[in-house]
């Protein structure tokens, strides 16, 4: 019988189990934040298993960079139609 490579999915959510007792210390704020950086790693679960990187860690990050830049464009999206519409005031 040939050997199983495990999903991407599967690998990712055994690396964030690995990361509990850093979970668990934290304070209640942080532990919703480290919740929301592993839910953006498993948005871009496609993407980064598609990218066949063999440290698992380098596909998180950059689904937590590619999270992080999309919101920065939303919020200098959102402020420059605040400046626009204080200017035109």
């Amino acid at each position: 019988m040939g050997r199983t490579v495990p999903s991407y999915r599967m690998v990712l959510e055994s690396e964030i189990k690995k990361w509990e007792g850093f979970l668990k210390a934290l304070r209640r704020d942080d532990k919703t934040a480290f919740e929301e950086l592993m839910n953006a790693c498993r948005r871009y679960a496609s993407a980064a298993g598609s990218a066949t990187r063999p440290i698992i860690t380098e596909a998180m990050f950059m689904s937590i960079l590619l999270s992080h830049q999309k919101t920065l464009k939303e919020i200098k999206v959102s402020f420059e139609r605040l400046r626009s519409s204080l200017q035109t005031k």
